[in-house]
């Protein structure tokens, strides 16, 4: 797809840039609309790029709210182009923090390199995208100087890596609601200031829009999780509002991790995580059926272990975890029963000599063992099940696995208050989004009293780790990989940024409230 370049005229750069930071945030829908304290997203307009669209089934993000997207194409083939602001472009102060963003509006399934470099041929430096998820930001760090020549020149992006094109969203100023200036080409200027402040602005913007299932749920339920510890009003018609992008008046729409467009069914058992923030703020929405018939369902609802029937991790928060909220809202028992079911089922398939392994059978079949999400998983989504059934029996009946997992998690946490991706692992290096996830399961197990003080205090270690891994403008970096690309990849140094992880710490702030 060719998106036509974005023309304007010196004073209308010179207007609008003051003004940049809000641009984008969708107020026809009532996206809050706030103004960044530090951080500048100066837009880039789109050039030229290859007319190319991606190979059906796969679908751009949100195409069905007008939201455009444009390829950096094939190896070999004509580079794509930004334009920069001329003498227009604003000054960059010496100490800023710099970088060059864009997001991916399609799932991408192979580890890609963009080399970038300004029109005249001065190579700025390579953006590598590995594995990355739909509507993940992709970043690239410039000095001051780096980002003076491409707020004044623009920039040419060139794939020397890949197998196929990527695609980014596009500006969309037709769209309802437009994209985020996070979401689209921009150079980031930031002075020294709070990554903490900023990480409040970036929650209220649509950057935190993740793939519909696992990804959004963490972010939905962050911001719901804070909203009503908060008392915050604006916020939860924040929650409203994302929801809304995703639940259509009587069923669902979305693309799934796989960027396939899916209407008014579920796809799979990692994407049942919305219909529990949608149940706690919408109890009459019709599309709780579907989540219900999804989960409730012969295929979801009865593991039969002992055949060798191998289960993730994940489905203790994406099938548990809603399942219970469910049972509470719709009074089911039978809901209740199967919520207890999926952590029963996980507990014999995925716990092995105390060990937690992502993906396991008990005919002997074990993958990621103590790979942090996948004990993050198990963890918060036992936790969170748990509270949400609030059912004596039960709580007694899981209380010596609450306590365990926090005992194994209490022992193996590094100074900085996070966890390794493989937390057995002093040399695996740390990952910040199911750090996240484990400390908000540690704050919330002490909060209904199921643990000691030592699991809060170790909850508020995380939170101050966290905030040492914000970018300047408040998103979350330091996170591992989604885990498509294999053990790997897992194993290696690769981190970025992860908006659902921003859920997850959302989650944990509202945790030790």
């Amino acid at each position: 797809m060719n998106i036509q370049p974005l023309h304007f005229s010196r004073r209308q750069c010179l207007k609008t840039l003051s003004h940049v930071s809000l641009l984008g945030l969708g107020s026809r829908l009532g996206f809050s609309v706030e103004n960044s304290p530090a951080a500048q997203h100066i837009a880039l307009s789109l050039g030229e790029s290859p007319d190319v669209a991606p190979e059906v089934p796969l679908v751009p993000g949100f195409l069905r709210f007008g939201w455009k997207s444009f390829a950096v194409g094939n190896v070999g083939s004509a580079p794509t182009t930004l334009h920069g602001l001329g003498e227009a472009a604003p000054a960059v102060p010496d100490n800023a923090e710099c970088r060059l963003r864009l997001t991916n509006a399609v799932d991408v399934r192979n580890d890609y390199a963009i080399e970038v470099s300004t029109p005249d041929g001065e190579v700025i430096g390579t953006l590598p995208v590995r594995f990355a998820a739909l509507y993940q930001v992709q970043e690239m760090v410039l000095t001051p100087a780096q980002a003076r020549q491409v707020l004044k020149k623009g920039a040419v992006l060139k794939l020397v890596n890949g197998p196929a094109p990527l695609w980014f969203f596009a500006p969309s100023p037709e769209a309802s609601p437009t994209p985020d200036v996070l979401q689209l080409p921009h150079v980031l200027i930031a002075p020294p200031g709070d990554p903490m402040t900023e990480f409040e602005h970036r929650l209220r913007g649509l950057v935190m829009l993740q793939g519909f299932g696992w990804q959004s749920g963490c972010a939905s339920e962050g911001l719901l999780d804070l909203a009503e510890a908060r008392k915050d009003d604006a916020l939860l018609a924040l929650v409203d509002r994302y929801l809304s992008m995703y639940f259509t008046a009587d069923g669902v729409a979305f693309e799934s991790p796989r960027s396939h467009p899916v209407k008014d069914r579920v796809g799979g058992i990692e994407e049942p995580l919305p219909w529990a923030t949608l149940a706690r703020r919408q109890p009459d929405h019709p599309a709780l059926e579907i989540g219900r018939k999804f989960l409730s369902s012969d295929k979801i609802s009865k593991h039969n272990v002992s055949l060798g029937q191998s289960l993730t991790t994940e489905g203790n928060y994406t099938a548990a975890y809603p399942t219970a909220v469910l049972s509470r809202v719709l009074k089911s028992e039978e809901l209740a029963t199967i919520a207890l079911r999926q952590l029963e089922a996980r507990r014999l398939t995925n716990i092995h000599d105390g060990d937690v392994y992502q993906s396991a059978s008990m005919a002997g079949g074990k993958h990621l063992r103590n790979w942090c999400r996948g004990v993050c998983w198990y963890y918060l989504g036992l936790v969170r099940t748990i509270q949400a059934l609030d059912d004596e029996r039960a709580t007694q009946s899981w209380l010596p696995e609450i306590k365990r997992v926090a005992a194994f998690l209490l022992h193996h946490q590094r100074e900085d208050g996070l966890w390794g991706n493989f937390i057995h692992d002093p040399q695996s290096v740390t990952d910040t989004s199911g750090s996240a996830g484990l400390a908000t399961a540690l704050a919330r197990a002490h909060a209904s009293g199921w643990l000691k003080d030592d699991s809060h205090k170790a909850a508020q270690k995380t939170l101050a780790g966290l905030a040492k891994h914000l970018t300047p403008d408040g998103l979350l970096g330091g996170a591992a990989q989604s885990n498509k690309g294999g053990t790997a990849l897992q194993e290696g140094s690769y981190r970025v940024i992860y908006q659902m992880g921003m859920g997850l710490q959302a989650q944990l702030i509202a945790a030790l409230k």
